[in-house]
């Protein structure tokens, strides 16, 4: 899969479970400083920024000091991959965990 079918399959899964999510596309594109997550996924319980690889892709340096940013405010940051598709694995997971709501009704 291409780092935009990956990027697409995640985006379906998580309108699926009426989590939002929102992709830059090109970085190019975008103001602000390199290296922001692919993904932002934000649900009734919380939110998750995801770093999308394809295989032998490595994180770069601005991606590396964005994650350990995220981190360490204390938000969900994860880099998947196509791996991280196969039915009830890392994606479904984390969607999951973002959309379901841990507040008492």
């Amino acid at each position: 899969m291409t780092h935009d079918e990956i990027v697409a399959e995640i985006q379906a899964r998580a309108a699926a479970r009426g989590v939002l999510s929102h992709y830059c596309g090109r970085a190019a594109r975008c103001a602000g400083g390199p290296g922001l997550p692919d993904l932002l996924l934000v649900g009734t319980a919380g939110l998750a920024w995801v770093e999308v690889k394809t295989p032998g892709d490595k994180l770069s340096k601005d991606q590396t000091r964005w994650k350990w940013a995220l981190r360490a405010i204390g938000e969900i940051h994860e880099v998947m991959g196509e791996s991280d598709l196969a039915e009830g694995h890392a994606v479904d997971e984390l969607l999951n965990f973002v959309g379901t709501s841990r507040v008492a009704a």
